[in-house]
């Protein structure tokens, strides 16, 4: 089977899994396989909702995480794909995802200058770290976060990227999928996205990285906002997912619609036959 995911309205890592859903993947199989990946991290719960057709994911967890460690971010994946039964095929797209992320991440953080300057004055300017209240990081750490940066990639809004990837590889399981693909192009949205270093002009650092890396076709478009996470291309990356600029080639056996937990257009998923 093939699958084709329209990203011309976005794609997340959430949105991905419920699109699969929608389309037939076990529900409760998926989302007890996502619950058991979210908490190696933190108590992990997730809803799943159908609103006039279109499946979305309530993601909730409770973690003493602030950020996650690439090296453990893979020591739980490893052990948790090997608890699960994942089977090779699906165990290396959820690696290779992975990997995906953790690479973008190291790199932007060893080279790109907005993020350096952001992570240099984040300790010295105290209007920037009332911005992100909730950040745990002591001025000690901040310093390790530097030292590390180049041997290691720091995960902070994707240390959840464990149930994206799980989902993801039994949903795949689940549907018997073996190609995906993309419609045209990649949706990014426009203006600006504020996370834990500081505001940043849409794609994310680690984003706009893996599209260029991996060659996957972009545009910014009206929309306001993040319309495609680092998670979510980290998906197309690692799934090696081509693109496609029709669907008239192929026989659709079920479409579904998906969406996240910002109100925005939902995306198609198509499950194929070529």
């Amino acid at each position: 089977m093939k699958l084709v995911i329209d990203t011309r309205n976005s794609i997340a890592g959430d949105i991905v899994n419920a699109g699969l859903i929608g389309l037939g993947a076990d529900q409760e199989q998926m989302i007890s396989s996502m619950e058991y990946a979210g908490n190696h991290i933190g108590t992990t719960k997730i809803k799943p909702t159908v609103d006039c057709g279109i499946v979305k994911l309530e993601v909730k967890i409770e973690t003493d995480y602030d950020h996650l460690h690439e090296s453990k971010a893979k020591e739980f994946l490893a052990k948790i794909t090997n608890n699960l039964g994942i089977s090779q095929f699906y165990r290396d797209i959820a690696t290779r995802t992975l990997n995906v992320l953790c690479d973008a991440e190291r790199y932007v953080h060893s080279n790109d200058k907005r993020l350096q300057h952001m992570l240099h004055h984040y300790h010295h300017d105290p209007k920037k770290r009332n911005q992100f209240p909730d950040r745990k990081h002591t001025h000690k750490e901040m310093h390790y976060h530097h030292q590390e940066r180049n041997s290691e990639a720091i995960l902070h809004e994707a240390k959840d990227i464990l149930i994206d990837v799980i989902g993801l590889s039994v949903g795949l399981r689940e549907l018997d999928i073996s190609e995906i693909a993309y419609l045209d192009y990649v949706n990014v949205g426009k203006g600006t996205i504020r996370f834990s270093h500081g505001e940043f002009e849409v794609p994310a650092p680690a984003t706009e990285y893996i599209l260029h890396k991996y060659d996957i076709n972009w545009k910014k478009l009206d929309t306001d906002g993040e319309m495609a996470t680092p998670t979510g291309v980290s998906i197309l990356a690692g799934c090696k997912a081509k693109r496609i600029d029709t669907l008239k080639d192929y026989r659709i056996i079920k479409k579904s619609l998906a969406k996240g937990t910002r109100g925005l257009p939902p995306i198609s998923f198509y499950l194929m036959e070529h």
